[in-house]
Parts: structure tokens; C-alpha cells; sequence
């Protein structure tokens, strides 16, 4: 600041103040003469706002005399820059709050700003930094921060904010974090229950409660708590038959039950004679109540429905509409074949009840006695799969049972109607019928029934015990509770239904958590049905004062994931070559066949072949074999120490039987394969196939070609050729021998698992292993007896036994058969029943089962040099 002093020089210029503060100013004299000067701030000093102006007072000295000037005030005013951030008092906060509540202001934070006044030193906002989309808390300009939503314990016990300010310079402070932590709300209840368990196959069980946590709240109880419980109970319904069960055919439920043998499926079962057939055991039926309908073959069931009987049946029923209520939906009906239509029996649906007629025959006494019974029950149209068995004793009682539970009756449930017994009538068939019911005067189905139906046993002349019924329709898949031997005193745990409820009782409630996450879903069906099981906790508090208290239940479900399917390969070389000697006298088949089994687990490819059962193989010739030249042979006492039977067909051979893979295998490797004229194939295609689970898992089918050589002849057999032939001896019955009678007089007579009747070389091949036995059917009684002459006159022959085999190794599977055909089959057995002979050189090595642990290689030698040709049992003329 410049300020002009006349009269004479300057020296210097003199501030001052009214206040008591320091001048933090200097004047000094820039011209002396002109009495110019400058006010400046002192060396060192910095301003700030906090003295915003000065009000000082200035004079100038003469130089001569030090005279004054009179005092001029002088008003000096700071000026703000934006040189300071907003601060916060500390770098942290933290506060709680209650889960659930929503507070409109969970504090207030404040920064300050060392500028001065506005706009420098005004906070004008403030900001979470780190928020985003959804974020349940916000802040306003004032500094107050508050939750956008109830906080919740479950899904985070705490929150960190970063929050900054801005003064109006829009300068920003640094970050302050706040951390916001969450307390957990009391509730009484279930917590920390699974919306969903996971259950794989290959696990077997699954915890459904493995973390809950079970809480009561002092505020809800007005007296100490005794004892708290809680039931488990695990639905399954939508399923078909109501949940996983044994997967086997309906029929033989019940034989796994100690059940009545005779029990017969109404409904179509896979047919044990032919497992290779696809079907499912534990298929569903559909009735759609205007077309569809099954009748019962005559020969299936005797006719009529007896007075004593059982009935069991899953269905599926849902309530049809009001045009359709009055309607009879039979399930099964029992009616005349023709000529009338009286219905003996029936079972059906009618205004959602389930209803039975029984109605009682001519000959039965004339009395007016109970004939329809009907029961008013829920399950009939609920929509859900239900297991119903009806326990006819007699018509004074009769029993239902409901997925295993007995109908109590009460005073109208059911109601029971009298009637007369039928009156007689000369056309005395009747016609069973499921699905339906038969008129005969019309000749037409009626009254037909809507809805699904999983299976129906009848069991005539017997009233089954509750036992087997709670067996049949068991349960495979319920909860399992694993800590019975840590019960303390005070402690339950009581299961229900198949185990499919259970109720557990503690002392407190954190020992009841521990009681439930020890609580498991088990399945032990090896393929359990995809999709999902739900289950729900209900519980409830008993106080000290006896009153009871039921906490909120709780939800969750059970998924069961589709397992891959294993995978059944079989492998081995595709091409074996083999001459006409070898396939006179036996070719093997598959020596090096090999069987294996692998599943894709977790991503992982599993080998599953040591522990996996097989239930058929089966060798096929492509095209089919020639039953009078071709036929097989099979290692007999390997079989009859397995579970597997070994039958022909036309096509080749059938092994089937529930075994281990190694058992099949070592089967497949000692099969041989015959032509009585070798030269007929030049070569032979034949397939194997293998299945599992029932016969749903198929392997591969590997093809094998066998290329067949001419054999070429040695000296030894020139010399033979050359050998006069004995005009008596046919080559064929000198290799029979005299049993040849004793086979055609056994030709209907039931056949044990082996015939062996002759003496015979070791050393000749495998046609010289023993005598074969073969059957003969002759339908003209004159070849027959011709027959008989034949073998009396070989008998007789000069040559010796001895003699006669050894022209039959190359030629004893050749005779005249102009007159018939003989079939050829393999035996089941070789070597235990020989008649007369034993050879004690070549001992039944092949008797040890496979299971043996071990098994020398010696031993599967002398199985593979006693193999022999099977006789087949049917001749053909």
C-alpha cells in the first residue's frame, strides 16, 4: 500500500491498533521525498480467517524533527483461499444395530473445514464411497447415516462404509471408515435351515440339518422350559408308489416278503423266460377312462374270485368332474362272459370313495348278508400315489390298509350293503377285467376308469398278514438318525411311517440342534428317482407351568441327482481262426473276451467291474445256427456253482442269472463251438451282449469272426481212411455205445444236469472227454424199433471200444441221417455223473467256483481239455 506525504521528507510510517493483538503488518517508506510507503506482512507470519480483517491506524515522522502526521485508519481485509481439506475427528466409527429394524438415523458424522467462511470452509456433502447398487445404507448432506432396509444377520453380521466429505470448494476429505455391525434379533425357531440338500447316489446319505441352530427367546416364554421337540417328516407322495422302493417286479415283493407263492400280477411284469425284454418292473399304467382296459387271460387266475383273498394295488386317482362324479370307475371287475351282465366283483372309485362288491355265488346259503362295502377316504382323489390292500376273510370281515396303516371303521365308515347271493345261471364263465368292466350281454367294456395304476396283486384262498404288507410296500428311501447311543436321560428319538417321520425330544434347545444335525436322508435303491424330496421341522416347547408352544416350522428339500449311468464295454479280439478238426471236435469262442464297467463320478471316470452284477449274456450266430449241425458246449460244473443258467435258443446261447462280472467272464472264455459237418461254414459271425440293472444298462455288442480252415489230413489219418470199414459199425452208435437204448427209452423222462455213460479215451479231444448222450424222438414206431435192432447188432461188433473211439475222432459225428435229424445241445454237466467210469486223472478242477480267492492256471487248463457237447432235448423228425 502506497499513501503520498507532503510537506517535507519522510522517514518512516507508524501502525497501530485498538486491539491488543499483534500487527502482523510493517509499513516501510519506498520514497522518502514524495512520501510514498508500503505495508507488508512481517517475515514469517502467514494469515488465516481467523482475524478476517484489521482495523489499524497509520502516521507518518518527518525526517527533521520526527514530526506526526495526523492518524489516518486503515482497514485491512484477509482474503480466503481453498488451501484445507475437510478433516473428520477420527479415522474409524463404529456403531451396532438390531437386525430387522429400520433406524433413520444410526449416527451423525461431522468434518470440519479449517478454511474460512464460505464457500472454503462450508461442508456442503457428504458420500459412501464404496456403495453399491442396493446398498442398504445411505447418508445425507448433513452427516446422517441411516439403513435403506432391515439389516439381516443371517446374510452379513456387519458392514465397513467409506465415507468422505466435501466443503462447498467441492475440495474432498479423506476417506473415514464406519463400521456397522448387525445383532442378531431374537427369534424363537429353527435357524440356519437349508433350502435345498443335495444327495448323490454313490453318497448313500446326506445330512438335511447339518448347521441349524434351534432358539428360544426368553421375551416369548413367561415360564422356564421343560423339555422342546421337534418332528421331521419327509414327502415323498408325488412319486410314483409313494417313494422309492425295492426295484423289482411287484410279484416278487411280495416272494421277498415271505409272502403266499401264489400271488399274481394283474398287470403286465418283464417276463422272467426272456430277460433280454426291456421292460421296466416298476412301470406305470395310465387309464384314460374312456378307451384303455386290460383283460386278465382266463389261464392267469382261477375263475371265480373266491370268498377268501387279498388285494394289493398303488394308484393314483384325482376327482373327476361333476357330469363324470356318479360314475363307477372299476379297477378291477369281475363279470359275466356273455349272455348277462352281473358283475361278481369289483373294485372301483365312485363320488371320490373306494368301493368293492362282492357279491356271493348260487351256491352259497340264502341269506341276506353284507355284499358292498364303501369308504369314504381322502387318498382316493388327492392326486398322489397311495398303497391300498384289501384283506377279505369273509364277508362279516374285511380289512383295509392304506400305505401300510389299517382303516379304523367307524359307526357309517364304510358303509356296508346287504344283498342276495346271484341266482344260477347256465352260462357260468365269467371275465376279469382291470381298468374296466366287461358286459357280456352287450358284448362291450364299460364304466371305465380314469387315472394311473403302478401295480395289482391278487392272492387267491389267503389273507395276508400286516406284516407282509408293511414289508411289500416298504419304504426304501427314509431319514436315519445315527446318534441312538448318545441320548442322555430326558432325550427321544421315535421314528414312524417307514421311517419316514421322526421325533426328536431334548432337554434345551441347543441340545436339540445337535440332535437334528445329526439327522440323514438315506436311499437304498441303487437308482433312486431324479428329482426332489421335501421336508419340513415342526416344533414345539413345553414349559415348566405345561404349557405348549409351537415355534414357526421350517422347509427345505431334497434334491436327488440323475447318477450317469455306468457303462458296460466288452472287448476283445474280433477275428479267431480255426479249422474243421478243431470245430469238429471244439473251437473256443472267446478266450480273451473281456468285461469291464466304468462310471463317471464327479467328472471322474470309476472302474465298477469288480463289484457289479450282471443279469444276462448272450452269444448269437449271425445268421441263426443250423440246430442240426451246430451246437455248444459250456464249462457245466463252473455253472452250477454260480447263479447262472445256461440255455439254447435259436439264435445261440443264453447265460442269465444274477452273478458278478467274473463269473460271466470266465463262462464266456471256456464256450465251445461244434458243427458236426465243418465243412459246411467257411466261416461264422457271431455277436455277445451282455446287460445289467435289470436289463436297462446294454453293453456294446462286440462281433467276432471265425474263419474255418479246411483241416488238413495227416498220415495217421490216411491210414485210417484206408482201414476196412466193419460193415456192422456205424461210426455214431459205436461212439454212443450201448447207452444209445437206455437214451431213447429216457427220451421224456426228466433230465438231470448231465448224462455221461460211456468209457472214452482222455486223449482223444473233447468229444472223447465221455460218452455223449443223445436223445432221440422217432415218431414212426417202425424206425424206432429198427433202432432199437441197430444197437443190439453193434453191440455185438468185433472191435472193441477202444477202437471204435479212436475212428471217432475224426469221424464219429458222421452218420447216415437220411431217415432223421438229430439236434445236438450242450449238457449242463460234465464228468460228476459218469455211469461205471471214473477217471480220476482228470478231476472236477472246474467245480471251484470263481469265487475261490485264487484259482490256478493248471486248473482253468483241465476245465478248458474237459469240454463236451450238450444234448439237446428235442428231436426233430
Amino acid at each position: 500500500m502506497k499513501r503520498s506525504v507532503k510537506r517535507g521528507p519522510v522517514c518512516s510510517f507508524e501502525l497501530s491498533s485498538d486491539s491488543q493483538r499483534e500487527i502482523p503488518f510493517i509499513a516501510e517508506v519506498v520514497d522518502d521525498k514524495e512520501g510514498f510507503g508500503e505495508i507488508r506482512l512481517k517475515d514469517g507470519l502467514h494469515l488465516d480467517c481467523s482475524v478476517p480483517v484489521y482495523k489499524l491506524n497509520i502516521v507518518a515522522l518527518r525526517c527533521s524533527d520526527n514530526a506526526k502526521s495526523e492518524s489516518i485508519p486503515l482497514q485491512i481485509t484477509v482474503k480466503d483461499v481453498n488451501d484445507h481439506a475437510p478433516e473428520f475427528s477420527q479415522p474409524w466409527y463404529t456403531f451396532d444395530v438390531q437386525e430387522g429394524k429400520l433406524y433413520p438415523e444410526i449416527a451423525r458424522l461431522q468434518a470440519i473445514d479449517k478454511d474460512c467462511g464460505d464457500p472454503y470452509g462450508l461442508i456442503c456433502s457428504y458420500e459412501i464411497s464404496n456403495a453399491l447398487d442396493a446398498f442398504p445404507f445411505a447418508i445425507d448432506e448433513q452427516g446422517v447415516l441411516r439403513n435403506t432396509q432391515p439389516l439381516n444377520f443371517t446374510k452379513a453380521k456387519s458392514y465397513i462404509l467409506t465415507i468422505v466429505a466435501h466443503d462447498c470448494g467441492m475440495r474432498q476429505s479423506k476417506s473415514a471408515l464406519v463400521t456397522v455391525n448387525v445383532r442378531e434379533a431374537c427369534i424363537s425357531g429353527l435357524h440356519k435351515v437349508p433350502e435345498s440338500v443335495d444327495y448323490k447316489v454313490q453318497a448313500k446319505s446326506v445330512k438335511i440339518l447339518p448347521d441349524v441352530q434351534v432358539k428360544t427367546c426368553k421375551a416369548d416364554f413367561d415360564a422356564p422350559i421343560k423339555s422342546i421337540t421337534s418332528t421331521i417328516s419327509l414327502h415323498s407322495s408325488h412319486l410314483a408308489d409313494g417313494c422309492d422302493k425295492e426295484d423289482i417286479r411287484p410279484s416278487h415283493t411280495l416272494t421277498r416278503c415271505d409272502a403266499n407263492a401264489d400271488a399274481v400280477s394283474l398287470l403286465p411284469e418283464p417276463d422272467d423266460e426272456d430277460p433280454t425284454e426291456k421292460a421296466v418292473a416298476t412301470e406305470k399304467y395310465e387309464f384314460d377312462g374312456k378307451t384303455n382296459a386290460l383283460i386278465v387271460a382266463a389261464d392267469k387266475v382261477d375263475r371265480l374270485v373266491p370268498e377268501t383273498f387279498t388285494i394289493l394295488f398303488a394308484m393314483k386317482h384325482t376327482k373327476s368332474n361333476k357330469s363324470e362324479h356318479n360314475i363307477k370307475e372299476n379297477i378291477l371287475c369281475e363279470s359275466d362272459e356273455k349272455g348277462m351282465n352281473r358283475h361278481h366283483f369289483a373294485v372301483y372309485t365312485r363320488h371320490c370313495k373306494l368301493e368293492m362288491l362282492m357279491r356271493r355265488e348260487s351256491n352259497a346259503e340264502a341269506a341276506f348278508r353284507a355284499a358292498e362295502w364303501r369308504w369314504n377316504v381322502p387318498e382316493v382323489c388327492d392326486g398322489q400315489w397311495h398303497n391300498y390292500a384289501i384283506l377279505f376273510s369273509n364277508v362279516d370281515q374285511v380289512d383295509l390298509y392304506i400305505d401300510n396303516k389299517k382303516f379304523v371303521s367307524t359307526g357309517d365308515n364304510p358303509e356296508i350293503l346287504d344283498d342276495w347271493p346271484l341266482h344260477k345261471s347256465k352260462n357260468k364263465k365269467t371275465r376279469l377285467v382291470v381298468g374296466a368292466c366287461w358286459h357280456g350281454r352287450n358284448q362291450t367294456m364299460t364304466q371305465y376308469y380314469r387315472g394311473h395304476l403302478s401295480y395289482i396283486l391278487y392272492v387267491a384262498g389267503k389273507v395276508e398278514q400286516p406284516q407282509t404288507l408293511l414289508c411289500a410296500n416298504q419304504c426304501r428311501e427314509q431319514l436315519k438318525f445315527e446318534a441312538m447311543d448318545q441320548l442322555v436321560p430326558g432325550e427321544e428319538a421315535i421314528f414312524e411311517n417307514d421311517s419316514s417321520v421322526l421325533t426328536l425330544k431334548a432337554n434345551t434347545a441347543e441340545d436339540l440342534s445337535l440332535l437334528l444335525q445329526k439327522v440323514y436322508y438315506v436311499n437304498s435303491i441303487k437308482s433312486p428317482t431324479p428329482g426332489h424330496r421335501s421336508f419340513d421341522v415342526v416344533t414345539t416347547v413345553q414349559c415348566v407351568n405345561n404349557k405348549t408352544i409351537e415355534l414357526k416350522s421350517a422347509k427345505g428339500y431334497i434334491f436327488v441327482k440323475k447318477e450317469a449311468d455306468p457303462v458296460l464295454s466288452i472287448s476283445g479280439v474280433s477275428v479267431v481262426d480255426s479249422d474243421q478238426h478243431l470245430v469238429k471236435t471244439g473251437a473256443p469262442m472267446l478266450a480273451d473276451i473281456k468285461i469291464t464297467v466304468t462310471q463317471t463320478i464327479d467328472d471322474e471316470e470309476v472302474e465298477k467291474t469288480s463289484e457289479t452284477y450282471l443279469d444276462w449274456c448272450k452269444v448269437h450266430l449271425k445268421p441263426s445256427r443250423d440246430i442240426d449241425l451246430e451246437y455248444f458246449s459250456s464249462p457245466a460244473s463252473l455253472i452250477a456253482s454260480l447263479h447262472i443258467d445256461f440255455e439254447h435258443d435259436k439264435q445261440g446261447i443264453l447265460l442269465k442269472g444274477l452273478e458278478k462280472v467274473k463269473g460271466y467272464r470266465e463262462i464266456l472264455s471256456k464256450i465251445h463251438y461244434f458243427n458236426t459237418r465243418a465243412d459246411s461254414f467257411s466261416k461264422r459271425i457271431y455277436g455277445v451282449q451282455c446287460a445289467m440293472n435289470g436289463g436297462r444298462i446294454l453293453s456294446n455288442e462286440l462281433l467276432v469272426t471265425m474263419n474255418i480252415e479246411a483241416a488238413k489230413p495227416s498220415e495217421t489219418q490216411l491210414e485210417e481212411v484206408i482201414e476196412p470199414v466193419d460193415p456192422q459199425f456205424d461210426p455214431v452208435l459205436g461212439h454212443f455205445g450201448g447207452n444209445r437204448l437206455q437214451n431213447i427209452l429216457e427220451l421224456d423222462m426228466p433230465r438231470s444236469s448231465a448224462f455221461i455213460s460211456q468209457q472214452y479215451d482222455g486223449s482223444q479231444g473233447a468229444v472223447a472227454g465221455g460218452a455223449v448222450a443223445v436223445v432221440i424222438v422217432v415218431c414212426v414206431g417202425f424206425l424206432l424199433v429198427l433202432l432199437v435192432i441197430g444197437v443190439l447188432k453193434m453191440r455185438e461188433g468185433p472191435y472193441s471200444e477202444r477202437r471204435r473211439n479212436r475212428k471217432n475222432t475224426e469221424g464219429g459225428m458222421e452218420w447216415d441221417d437220411s431217415g432223421m435229424n438229430i439236434t445236438v445241445n450242450p449238457l449242463d454237466e460234465v464228468g460228476k455223473n459218469a455211469i461205471g467210469y471214473t477217471n480220476e486223472e482228470e478231476s472236477s478242477d472246474e467245480a471251484e467256483s470263481f469265487r475261490e480267492d485264487e484259482m490256478s492256471e493248471d486248473d482253468e487248463e483241465d476245465d478248458d481239455e474237459q469240454v463236451l457237447p450238450h444234448v439237446q432235448m428235442n428231436v426233430k423228425i
